[in-house]
């Protein structure tokens, strides 16, 4: 069922010729209808989010049991009534904050997603995003949070900006970078730049001691290959692993497993996915799985078989991966990892910006999101601190 929220826009939420609005979706039929409006929105957005494509946010959807979340379209709704274009797309979550008593939305962001950028088109970016504020306050939210989106000055700058202009205060939770790289000139320099020389070393000692155990392949998939069997091939070696014994693998979930494989034929349908495996006697001993979208390329999975632990696998088929990056002419590359991943750390070199960041919907939320809310972070930081000395005691 789609509800249009349906108070007036903000006067800084109209272009020359409608007014944007934000219509809440929760019918996957709807959903699929809008695919290629929202497709045209993603070749054109400001900053690219793979986890906000419907490639992989409609599968996502579809088979988590336990999401509640639903879809934020913002369109330009004609005098008519006709929706002309997608402006901006956002899936939301009704979630506490802090425990407070208060209507509190997030930008949806489950497991399985590493962003919550939202998408916005790059000419009405601060009229999209005033757009979501505004059709949220109607609903009766009273805050917004985003956990792990851009903290690229453009979009921090569209955010900032976007609440002042509507006189609401923002509270930045938590600031971080991610490993990323960005191809320059080719491979082999970008690495004696970026990796120290002992290092560089050693994955060569570890490459000659693996091909003395049988016939060693580093293979890419292209857009003619059979995906599905790339797809299993990755699901079956994840599950070998820890992952497997611990019960978080894939394959031991049939709705992350349903998700995952709709979200491979869907991207590539799009040409938008890569695997890469490093092979021991044709057999996979680590693979990965990247997102492309436009030139950005986003590292969404690794696994590698921990029989073979010793030749450290997964890190040489990395290594690998920055050739082909190289090569696939892509200005960027975010490795999605944890932000103190030493191994990516030391060949990564560039650094791309998150944060997390909550925004008031009222003005009569300013108090909170300046005041209450910093001091209960911090409160809960010293119980958090307090808990772990105890515990050490």
């Amino acid at each position: 069922m789609a509800t249009l929220l349906s108070s007036p826009p903000s006067p800084c939420c109209e272009t020359k010729t409608a007014a944007l609005r934000g219509r809440i979706i929760d019918d996957p039929g709807a959903m699929e209808s809008l695919v290629p409006a929202w497709r045209r929105l993603v070749e054109r957005c400001a900053w690219r989010n793979p986890c906000y494509e419907p490639e992989f946010l409609i599968p996502l959807l579809k088979h988590r049991s336990d999401a509640s979340a639903r879809l934020l379209v913002v369109e330009a709704t004609r005098a008519n009534g006709d929706v002309s274009e997608v402006y901006g797309v956002m899936p939301l979550v009704k979630q506490p904050f802090y425990r407070l008593p208060i209507h509190c939305v997030h930008a949806w962001r489950p497991d399985e997603a590493f962003d919550a950028t939202p998408l916005l088109d790059p000419d009405y970016a601060n009229e999209a995003l005033a757009a979501i504020l505004t059709s949220l306050s109607a609903s009766g939210a009273r805050l917004l949070a985003f956990d792990t989106v851009s903290a690229a000055p453009e979009f921090d700058q569209c955010l900032r900006s976007t609440a002042a202009q509507n006189r609401l205060s923002t509270f930045s939770r938590d600031r971080f970078t991610r490993a990323a790289v960005e191809p320059d000139g080719d491979a082999e320099a970008y690495l004696r730049q970026s990796m120290s020389k002992n290092r560089r070393k050693k994955a060569r000692k570890l490459l000659t001691k693996l091909q003395r155990e049988g016939d060693v392949a580093f293979q890419h998939s292209g857009g003619a290959d059979d995906l599905h069997q790339w797809a299993h091939q990755f699901v079956d070696l994840e599950a070998s692993g820890w992952k497997g014994r611990e019960g978080t693998a894939l394959a031991c979930q049939s709705e992350s497993l349903a998700f995952f494989l709709e979200m491979v034929d869907r991207f590539g349908q799009q040409d938008s996915i890569r695997f890469g495996r490093l092979t021991l006697d044709g057999a996979p001993i680590a693979m990965l799985v990247d997102l492309h979208s436009g030139g950005h390329v986003s590292g969404y999975k690794t696994t590698y078989d921990e029989r073979f632990a010793e030749f450290s696998p997964g890190f040489l088929l990395e290594l690998q991966n920055v050739h082909w990056l190289h090569e696939s002419g892509c200005t960027v590359c975010d490795s999605c990892t944890d932000p103190n991943n030493a191994l990516i750390n030391s060949f990564y070199a560039q650094r791309l910006p998150f944060q997390s960041i909550v925004i008031g919907l009222q003005t009569k939320m300013n108090w909170a999101v300046t005041t209450l809310l910093p001091l209960m972070q911090s409160g809960a930081r010293l119980a958090k601190r307090g808990t772990g000395k105890a515990r050490d005691d």
